[in-house]
C-alpha cells in the first residue's frame, strides 16, 4: 500500500495531502485504489488510482492517450447537450510535474487517476428492466458522441478483442496441447464450440464487411461499465474506457444484451425478454438513430456471437489453467464458459421471439424521433426480423 500512496502523491490532486489509500473493486485486470485527500479538517476528496495491468495492455501509455483523447470529445458533447460533464464523463488527473496524465514508477508501471464521481455505483446485475434501459442508454449515448471522431485517430489498445475467429482457433491450440489434462472433462463443450465454426466465419465476414461501419466503440460493455447516480437511478457515466477503439456497434450492443442477459457469471439466467426489451430501447435511445439498418438487423446475432466469442474465451482459458481471467475457486472459468454457452443454445431457441422484440423496438424509436425531432442522422430501418442465422 505504501508503494501506491507514493504514486498517488504525484498527481496534481490540488485538494491537500494523501490521507489515505485503499484498495478498491472487483476488477480482475487493474490494481485500483480509492485515494483520499484533503486538510484533514473534513471528508476530504476522492479520486480512483490505477496502475495498468502490463500483462494484458502491451502498450499502457497507449491507453491513457486514448482515454485522454475520448474524455476531451464526451466532455465536449455533454455540454454541447446541456449536460454535466463533471458527472457523465471520467476525468483524467495530470501528474504533478504536468508532463502527461500519468505517472510511471521505478518498476516501469504506468499509473493513472481520475477524480471520483460521487453518489453513483456500478452494478454487476441489473435489478430490473427499467435499470438495463438506462445503463443501456448510457452506452448508446457513448456510442453517439463518439461517433464524428475519426476511428484511426485511436490506437488498438486491445489486438484481436473480439476476432471470433482467432479464439476459435486458440481454443483448438489449447485443447490439442492441453497443458493441464483439462481438455478430456470438456469435450461435449470444445464440440459445441467447433459445430459453429461456420456460424463463426460467417460472423467475422461481417464484422470486416461494409454492412458493419467502423466506429469508435466501447469494446466491453458489460453493466457494471455504467455507474448509476444514487439520487436519480440515471445511468450517468460508462467508465473503463480502456477499450475504446475502432470497431462495429454491433459488438457493443451484442456484449451489452449479453451481459443483460446473463447475470452474475457464476449463476446465469435463462433468456429474460423483458430485460432484453428494454435492453435494446434504451440503447437504441441513446443512440438517437445512429445505427444503420444492417446494424440493427442483426442486434440478436450479435447478442448471440459475443455470448459465444466469451464462452470461447472462458473454456480457453480454462484448459490453459486459467491465465488470462483470475478465478477463486478451480474450475470458475469452466463455470462461466457453460454460463455462456447455455446463453447461445436459449438465445437460438428464442431468437425468433426476440426479433420481434426489436421490430417494436425500432418502431417506437421512430415515433418518439417524429414527435421530438433532433438534428442527428435520420433513423433509417428496415428490420424483417425473420432472418435465419447463418
Amino acid at each position: 500500500m505504501s508503494r501506491a500512496r507514493a504514486i498517488a502523491e504525484r498527481f496534481a490532486t490540488d485538494d491537500g495531502p494523501v490521507l489515505s489509500v485503499e484498495p478498491h473493486g472487483e476488477g480482475h485486470i487493474n490494481a485500483t485504489y480509492v485515494v483520499t485527500v484533503g486538510a484533514g479538517d473534513g471528508p476530504g476528496r476522492r479520486y480512483i488510482l490505477q496502475r495498468i495491468n502490463r500483462r494484458i495492455f502491451r502498450d499502457p501509455e497507449a491507453v491513457v492517450r486514448n482515454v485522454e483523447r475520448v474524455t476531451e470529445r464526451l466532455r465536449t458533447k455533454a455540454v454541447e447537450e446541456g449536460g454535466d460533464p463533471e458527472r457523465e464523463v471520467l476525468r483524467l488527473v495530470p501528474s504533478a510535474d504536468g508532463d502527461a496524465p500519468f505517472v510511471r514508477d521505478g518498476e516501469g508501471e504506468v499509473w493513472r487517476c481520475f477524480a471520483m464521481i460521487e453518489r453513483a455505483s456500478a452494478h454487476s446485475v441489473l435489478a430490473s428492466p427499467k435499470q438495463a434501459r438506462t445503463v443501456g442508454s448510457a452506452f448508446g449515448r457513448l456510442l453517439r458522441r463518439l461517433s464524428d471522431y475519426p476511428p484511426h485517430e485511436l490506437e488498438i489498445a486491445l489486438p484481436g478483442l473480439h476476432d471470433t475467429v482467432g479464439h476459435l482457433r486458440a481454443l483448438r491450440d489449447v485443447a490439442r496441447d492441453d497443458p493441464f489434462g483439462r481438455a478430456m472433462e470438456v469435450q461435449e463443450e470444445l464440440a459445441f464450440a467447433e459445430a459453429r465454426r461456420r456460424t463463426i466465419e460467417a460472423w467475422t465476414d461481417l464484422l470486416s464487411s461494409e454492412d458493419a461501419p467502423a466506429r469508435v466503440i466501447h469494446s466491453d460493455t458489460k453493466v457494471s461499465n455504467v455507474l448509476i447516480d444514487e439520487d436519480t437511478g440515471r445511468g450517468i457515466c460508462v467508465i473503463d474506457l480502456d477499450t475504446v477503439m475502432p470497431g462495429s456497434a454491433l459488438v457493443d450492443v451484442g456484449d451489452f444484451a449479453r451481459s443483460v442477459l446473463i447475470g452474475p457469471e457464476d449463476v446465469g439466467r435463462d433468456v429474460d425478454l423483458a430485460l432484453f426489451d428494454a435492453a435494446v430501447r434504451g440503447y437504441l435511445g441513446g443512440a438517437m438513430g445512429l445505427l444503420d439498418e444492417t446494424e440493427v438487423e442483426h442486434i440478436v446475432r450479435a447478442t448471440r456471437m459475443i455470448a459465444l466469442e466469451l464462452g470461447i474465451r472462458f473454456l480457453a482459458d480454462h484448459i490453459a489453467g486459467d491465465r488470462w481471467f483470475p478465478v477463486g475457486w478451480p474450475g470458475e472459468n469452466l463455470a462461466r464458459a457453460r454460463v455462456q454457452l447455455g446463453l447461445v443454445r436459449a438465445i437460438e431457441e428464442r431468437e425468433d421471439g426476440m426479433a420481434r422484440i426489436v421490430r417494436r423496438a425500432v418502431a417506437r424509436s421512430r415515433r418518439r424521433r417524429r414527435r421530438r425531432p433532433t438534428t442527428g442522422d435520420a433513423l433509417r430501418f428496415r428490420v424483417d426480423g425473420g432472418r435465419s442465422r447463418p
